[in-house]
């Protein structure tokens, strides 16, 4: 059953700003930390006092953890024309790891150990190896996204890949922070557009049917 948890990692109000704005984007990126491991930071984070909160956390179990409103905003892009009017997404995952030949293992920028059956393995950005989004995060990320489109009036679109879009700042829809930018690296290559449209019922192009 499809669940929100507002109390557990529930932010304090110095965590974002309370002015409420019409949303027409949801962003779709990583924590890039194990497990709660950002949640964990961002609590620390300048003392407490960062703003840098996204507005939900999807676990690797599927729990889906909402940290403040998401009529109001915070700094979680850092661009206030994007972070007004967006609803931001992290998922739990520790993105791009690297294979530690030495101790026979694959660590993450933080050295935390990435299981070998949770490697997925695609060149992309210079990198070779991310860890993978798990079935009940995928599940739970393409709910809360129909509900958040539904309650929150914010187009159910999305163009279904994690590359560079030109016009990322003014689309209408479900966006991931690469395509805002060329040096973000979430949703990682493990992510399935092509099923996560599906799974919206948005009709795929051409060139996705294909693939």
């Amino acid at each position: 059953m499809f669940k929100i948890d507002k109390e557990t990692y529930k932010v304090e109000e110095r965590n974002y700003y309370k002015t409420e704005y019409t949303k027409k984007q949801i962003i779709l990126g990583g924590s890039l930390r194990k497990d709660n491991h950002n949640i964990v930071h961002l609590k620390k984070k300048d003392y407490g006092y960062t703003t840098k909160w996204p507005t939900y956390t999807i676990s690797r179990s599927g729990e889906i953890f909402q940290h403040f409103d998401p009529k109001c905003y915070s700094d979680h892009m850092g661009i206030k024309e994007i972070d007004k009017k967006s609803i931001s997404i992290n998922l739990e995952n520790m993105g791009m790891v690297y294979y530690d030949y030495e101790n026979n293992k694959f660590l993450s920028w933080t050295n935390d150990i990435c299981p070998e059956e949770n490697i997925f393995e695609k060149n992309w950005k210079g990198n070779r190896y991310w860890e993978r989004y798990t079935k009940e995060q995928f599940l739970a990320t393409a709910e809360l996204c129909k509900y958040l489109c539904d309650e929150y009036g914010v187009p159910l679109e999305c163009e279904g890949h994690n590359s560079h879009m030109d016009n990322a700042i003014i689309y209408e829809g479900i966006l991931s922070k690469s395509n805002f930018d060329m040096d973000y690296q979430d949703v990682n290559p493990s992510f399935d557009f092509k099923k996560f449209l599906q799974v919206l019922n948005i009709p795929l192009t051409k060139d996705e049917q294909i693939t």
